[in-house]
């Protein structure tokens, strides 16, 4: 495993422009670990009880009956430490080297796993084709609550598959993801699969198009991740969802209020007015 804190930024961004990932083993303390668990604590107190997801909640039945919360949307609107854990330097720091200094969010998620539970997986996709860019420069930021084991259903990806590009996935008639690729033979041999298990306060980074994937939980202990979808602040969202609450904040640097496209060129895009001796009247 490589220990992506110890390399230079040039030397993460060659690993993640070749790999299409990258992991920060232990990027946070574990006091910062515990601050974060206690606020999740704290926010599912609310969701005691429901049998069906909210606005808030998204809630599945286990196969003993019971009722556990799978998804918590929008975590940064609900707490303050989810907030403030989307600005840490140190995170912020590891996004900077793989798509540089201008850093906005797209959207935030906290995903649980509770132990037994078939429900809570997700079957192999990208996330480029749900909110397509102008550019590739968009990362998700796993920030692991807990250990993260291939028993309880670790990230599950395939190095170096963000290269193939944008795949075409299938989508059920009602417009939910079917959790299926169009062509599976994009998956290859799964030899090439690596588990991306890592420990609590550990922090995994991974391309847009990375094909990745996770089982459900089949061990004893839970597996909560907190995520952050990041991207360049000239990555122009095309389609497709347009984020939650808090898309589009700028997190480090600045707007520039252009968009760059993929083959390099830029347009600027309408924002704040940047000389108001130009504004009209």
């Amino acid at each position: 495993m490589i220990d992506a804190t110890r390399l230079s930024p040039a030397e993460q961004k060659a690993f993640y422009d070749e790999q299409g990932y990258i992991l920060h083993p232990e990027l946070l303390s574990q006091d910062e670990v515990a601050v974060l668990r206690a606020a999740l604590a704290e926010t599912l107190e609310e969701a005691k009880g429901l049998t069906e997801s909210t606005e808030k909640f998204s809630v599945t039945r286990g196969q003993d009956g019971s009722y556990s919360v799978r998804r918590l949307f929008n975590p940064i609107k609900h707490h303050q430490a989810f907030a403030d854990v989307m600005r840490h330097p140190r995170i912020l720091d590891a996004v900077e080297a793989l798509i540089g200094p201008n850093i906005q969010l797209h959207h935030s998620k906290l995903n649980l796993k509770p132990p037994s539970n078939k429900e809570a997986r997700f079957e192999w996709h990208q996330d480029y084709p749900f909110f397509p860019h102008s550019n590739y420069d968009l990362v998700a930021v796993l920030i692991h609550l807990d250990d993260a084991t291939k028993e309880n259903g670790c990230l599950r990806i395939i190095p170096g598959s963000h290269k193939k590009g944008p795949q075409i996935h299938v989508f059920a008639k009602d417009g939910a993801f079917s959790s299926q690729l169009h062509d599976q033979s994009v998956l290859g041999d799964e030899s090439a699969w690596h588990y991306c298990e890592a420990a609590a306060g550990g922090v995994e980074i991974h391309h847009c198009n990375m094909l990745h994937s996770s089982t459900a939980n089949r061990g004893t202990n839970p597996r909560s991740v907190l995520i952050f979808q990041f991207r360049a602040a000239d990555n122009a969202l095309l389609g497709g969802s347009g984020g939650a609450y808090g898309a589009g904040t700028i997190v480090r640097g600045v707007n520039p209020y252009e968009a760059r496209l993929l083959d390099g060129s830029v347009i600027e895009l309408p924002g704040e007015i940047k000389d108001p001796l130009q504004r009209d009247g």
